[in-house]
């Protein structure tokens, strides 16, 4: 079994808190070796190296920005037949942990939740985002979460961009942190005039509040779509508000706190394995919390591509 550690992770405090996980995290699961990996590069060279001894187990200590560094590293350096006999596990370090929701009882050491169960891993599907960077090239990132266009999207770049304000509110209360990026993003977004298209259909234009593409409807901390979590099925859901009133908006939100979604003024919702939009100028889009801009973005699925722990 690799661990591949972010010290990084939790505004530079991943590495102590590992550091006090990890005799419970040896009587939990037995020896395995550690890798420190600070950024995607280290990530790459040690899941390639590990794939090479033939190891099949890794497990991403981190927020779900790591867990999306390693199961992109093992899409990438896997072949089809070694990836179907991969497993990956997690200990969540970060702020949100959405890879963890809905939360497992008792799957904690301490405050820090985990997925650890190889015995009853399962597969799963593999979200693939391809959009055209501000070079005019054509790139490829992979999700497993979800991922995002508009509001949610441009709050998650404030928090991985913080300034001095944002960098002390992250090392006081990573709540505080979300709720604090989410209302910036809010307030300083323009709903642009989008093209929605799902599954080859009709295209359907509006002017774009949020877009959520979701296989784990958990997002931003306490929020929750009214979807369901269908991790091999072979779809997604689609989320759309379109743009609305802020006082309509903060409404949304505070049923989104507790699990709800339609019925909203400007919501729709619909099942796919394939959406596209498109719009006239640039736009913020997220995968697992990564932010990338672009004026066309694509969604789909690599149907049970990996398996991961319960």
């Amino acid at each position: 079994m690799l661990v591949l550690v972010n010290p990084a992770a939790k505004g530079g405090t991943g590495l102590k808190r590992w550091h006090k996980l990890l005799p419970d995290v040896l009587r939990l699961v037995g020896p395995f070796r550690v890798a420190e990996a600070a950024d995607a590069s280290d990530v790459r060279a040690a899941v390639a190296r590990d794939l090479e001894r033939g190891e099949t187990r890794y497990v991403a200590v981190g927020g779900d920005g790591m867990v999306n560094l390693v199961m992109s590293a093992l899409l990438a350096h896997a072949d089809l037949a070694t990836l179907g006999r991969v497993t990956l596990g997690a200990i969540g370090l970060g702020s949100s942990n959405d890879f963890h929701k809905p939360r497992t009882p008792g799957n904690r050491f301490g405050a820090a939740p985990y997925r650890l169960d190889f015995e009853r891993a399962q597969p799963s599907d593999v979200g693939r985002l391809r959009y055209e960077d501000q070079r005019g090239n054509q790139r490829e990132r992979f999700w497993i979460v979800n991922a995002s266009v508009g509001t949610t999207a441009e709050g998650n770049y404030l928090f991985n961009h913080p300034d001095r304000f944002m960098r002390r509110l992250k090392r006081h209360s990573s709540a505080a942190a979300m709720t604090w990026a989410a209302v910036r993003g809010v307030l300083g977004y323009v709903p642009p005039d989008v093209t929605l298209t799902l599954d080859g259909e009709a295209p359907v234009r509006c002017r774009l509040r949020n877009l959520g593409v979701v296989k784990n409807p958990h997002f931003t901390g306490s929020l929750c779509y009214d979807s369901p979590h269908e991790p091999d099925s072979g779809r997604f859901f689609v989320h759309l508000l379109e743009d609305v009133s802020l006082p309509s908006l903060a409404l949304t939100l505070l049923a989104l706190a507790r699990g709800r979604f339609g019925g909203r003024p400007g919501a729709r919702s619909w099942c796919a394995a394939q959406a596209v939009i498109t719009a006239p100028s640039r736009f913020a889009v997220e995968a697992d919390g990564e932010v990338f801009s672009t004026t066309r973005a694509e969604f789909s699925l690599i149907p049970r591509a990996l398996r991961l722990c319960a």
